[in-house]
Parts: C-alpha cells; sequence; structure tokens
C-alpha cells in the first residue's frame, strides 16, 4: 500500500467506519521501519488531513483509523 492509497481508503470512510492497518505497513509508509514519535505524529496529522482520528495502542491491537462523524 502506497500513502495514496491510503488517503483514498480513508476519503471513501464513512461516518464513523474504521480502518485497521498494521503496525508493518503504517511504519513502512510514515517510519523506518518502526513506529517512533515522530512517525505516529506524522500519521496523526495525515489522519487529520482525511477528518479522521488514528489511535494505536504499542503491543496491543491494530491501529486504526476513524472517519469523522463531521463533514
Amino acid at each position: 500500500m502506497t500513502r495514496n492509497e491510503l488517503a483514498d481508503k480513508l476519503d471513501h470512510l464513512d461516518p464513523g467506519a474504521t480502518l485497521s492497518v498494521p503496525e508493518t505497513v503504517l511504519a513502512m509508509l510514515f517510519g523506518e521501519g518502526r513506529l517512533s514519535k515522530e512517525a505516529l505524529a506524522m500519521i496523526e496529522a495525515f489522519a487529520l488531513e482525511h477528518r479522521c482520528t488514528f489511535s494505536v495502542e504499542h503491543g496491543r491491537g491494530t491501529p486504526t483509523f476513524e472517519k469523522d462523524d463531521i463533514f
């Protein structure tokens, strides 16, 4: 997956819908093979650009984007 593909998926989510993306994929797109604090900040900003919130718990579950309910 590329950043453009992820952006397209986020843009087409319905309000309140979620999209889970494996940490390994996010690390390839935004980091240097791992999710550093800087990479997480970039992902959060990317999510906001596409009217989503981003959440991740290290070592637990898959990182998730959630489309905002308000456009």
